[in-house]
């Protein structure tokens, strides 16, 4: 392993995952920025035509988190979550990023938090580094989901890629209410489209930020009942699926503790907000509790599986990706295919 000392950089994304890679390209056109890795708080050089799954065979050089982060104009922090937010985790990342924080700097935190929360970040960076947000170093909010910055505290030259406001709660307000609009506007267009059936790896995108409406405007406000109604009936999705598996099970004449059921669901490893992976998790625990034998099948696997061998009279296929459904829904009994849907 090489380890440079190398400290300018125009840039720093501070945490592995695709949604930092992408805002922060979006931001500096893709100009060559380095990532450091949060657990191991190394950083490596970024090229555009790395992806998410070569981060490892792209690494150019090692540099310390600390020198990288100190020499960059430009501080992206984007640190991969659990699928609530997990305000000590956030903090201690931050802590250590703010004590590495220099004047002139620009911070901007890609992390979709509660109203509030981006006035705390800014006075824990004020209390480790000892400078001023908006006068000694230039505090940014472009969460992901956002098109572009919603807001900027910066009292020097604004430039164009800066926020419109430097309210940060006004903007974290218009980004939870909007984030309720697409949500609902998604699925709305998914009914339209006579799809009455949505699948389970569709159906968990956005309960992160969903998540974040509660205590933002208050646990009896009507924005917090809806998306209550949303968390809940997402947390409580497996034991729909469970339900289907088991009246499959039976109608196959299958035992429960010899039936074996294999997940068909590819995710993201590098996704910020963990929200698949979180699910996924939560799926498999719930099945282990009822079925002898629970496993992950990537598509690829699936695929030659099915080429080379036949699902015995135990195995039972579980799909929750509309796309896998499509690539293999001619290639296998139908009554080995559950659909993970609601």
């Amino acid at each position: 392993m090489k380890i440079s000392l190398v400290k300018n950089t125009k840039a720093v994304l501070y945490g592995y995952s695709t949604e930092g890679i992408t805002l922060v390209n979006t931001m500096l056109k893709n100009e060559p920025f380095m990532i450091v890795d949060e657990n191991t708080r190394f950083a490596n050089s970024y090229e555009k035509n790395a992806t998410n799954t070569s981060f490892n065979s792209d690494i150019i050089d090692l540099i310390p988190a600390d020198i990288t982060i100190n020499g960059a104009s430009f501080i992206f922090f984007g640190p991969k979550l659990k699928v609530v937010s997990d305000w000590p985790f956030i903090t201690f990342h931050l802590k250590y990023v703010a004590g590495n924080i220099n004047k002139g700097q620009h911070f901007i935190n890609l992390l979709p938090v509660e109203i509030g929360k981006n006035e705390q970040m800014v006075e824990i960076i004020e209390a480790v580094s000892g400078l001023r947000a908006g006068k000694d170093f230039g505090f940014h909010y472009f969460p992901v989901g956002s098109p572009s910055v919603l807001a900027s505290s910066f009292e020097g030259k604004k430039e164009s890629w800066m926020g419109q406001t430097s309210d940060l709660n006004r903007a974290e307000e218009r980004f939870l209410l909007d984030a309720l609009d697409a949500f609902t506007e998604k699925f709305r267009k998914v009914w339209l489209k006579g799809k009455a059936q949505i699948f389970y790896s569709y159906y968990v995108k956005g309960y992160y930020t969903l998540s974040l409406i509660p205590n933002s405007f208050g646990k009896n406000s009507p924005l917090s009942g809806l998306s209550k109604i949303y968390m809940k009936s997402a947390e409580d999705f497996a034991l729909v699926i469970l339900d289907k598996i088991k009246e499959r099970v039976k109608s196959l004449s299958i035992k429960p503790t010899k039936a074996s059921v294999y997940i068909v669901w590819d995710i993201d490893t590098y996704e910020m907000l963990g929200e698949s992976e979180y699910f996924r998790a939560k799926l498999i625990e719930k099945l282990n509790e009822f079925f002898s034998q629970t496993k992950l099948l990537s598509i690829e696997r699936l695929e030659s599986y099915i080429l080379n061998y036949q699902l015995t009279k135990e195995e039972l296929l579980l799909i929750c990706d509309e796309i896998f459904e499509n690539r293999i829904k001619d290639k296998v009994d139908a009554q080995k295919i559950i659909r993970a849907t609601v």
